[in-house]
């Protein structure tokens, strides 16, 4: 038996066995304000004896049992965004003419390409094209704190920079929000506190270098070699409980980028995820 306790990330359970490991400090009969080794650092430890201190400590191993499963996840959500960034991102912003109402608009496309290349084409607010701007990218796990994204613009069709050597590097921290909802997986890239070496061309054209990306992964797999149906699962074996029967030549949204194990591949289907055979699934043209 063990303890469950909720964090930020989830729900974590700590075993009886870790519990017991921590409370042999107890047993040991220490002298109350006597510094002791656990977990790399020293302890002083907290004055009373018998039941109550070794509940104490018990509750202290969890809470830092807690925060270092805390810590796991969250750099687990970090190697999730990687695997996002390459691709196309939109900046959609509020756009309103004269005597007309307001309306969202698509101004800036952002495309991370795996091989380290970008482009950054921008869009005026009154939907005149502005400029492109090319480079490369690269990308920081910070494991305890923001992640940073880099832009470095090495060359650009702007006007006002022709006849000079054009070099902009752009750092920002940033964090993504994500969700799927009607099959479709919407990903939000969030730039904060960015700071560059020449002008932002955020900043430049929309007033801001604090600015959220978009972009949607529709379905991208299609359902074959099966009689009728194939089983979306709630783990990846043959055994595991059937979450939905998915027709022969349904579309779903499937993330192979995750990593193929044990042959199935991670997917969503009706809003239900689960695991899919890959040798019943082909890659199409995604949908939106």
């Amino acid at each position: 038996m063990g303890f469950t306790t909720e964090s930020q990330s989830g729900i974590i359970t700590v075993s009886s066995a870790a519990i017991s490991a921590c409370s042999q400090q107890e047993a040991k009969h220490i002298v109350p304000g006597q510094k002791v080794k656990g977990s790399g650092e020293e302890n002083i430890v907290m004055k009373g004896n018998g039941p109550k201190n070794t509940l104490i400590v018990m509750w202290l191993c969890v809470l830092l049992l807690t925060v270092m499963a805390g810590g796991t996840t969250a750099f687990a959500e970090d190697q999730e965004l990687l695997k996002r960034l390459p691709g196309q991102w939109i900046f959609t912003d509020e756009v309103q003419e004269e005597g007309e109402e307001a309306r969202r608009e698509d101004l800036a496309f952002l495309t991370l390409e795996e091989d380290g290349k970008s482009s950054l084409r921008c869009n005026r607010k009154n939907g005149e094209y502005a400029y492109t701007c090319e480079g490369e990218w690269s990308f920081e796990l910070v494991p305890d704190g923001m992640d940073r994204l880099t832009l470095v613009f090495t060359s650009t069709d702007d006007p006002s920079q022709s006849g000079s050597e054009y070099s902009v590097i752009c750092e920002y921290n940033v964090y993504s929000e994500s969700w799927v909802e009607n099959d479709t997986e919407h990903t939000y890239l969030i730039f904060e506190d960015g700071e560059c070496s020449g002008l932002c061309p955020f900043e430049d054209l929309y007033e801001s270098n604090n600015v959220a990306l978009h972009k949607e992964k529709g379905p991208n797999m299609r359902v074959i070699n099966c009689k009728s149906f194939v089983s979306l699962r709630k783990t990846r074996s043959t055994s595991s409980g059937r979450l939905e029967k998915v027709p022969l030549g349904a579309l779903v949204l499937a993330f192979p980028e995750y990593g193929e194990e044990k042959g199935f591949i991670y997917c969503v289907y009706h809003d239900k995820s689960g695991y899919i055979l890959s040798e019943y699934l082909e890659s199409v043209e995604e949908t939106p």
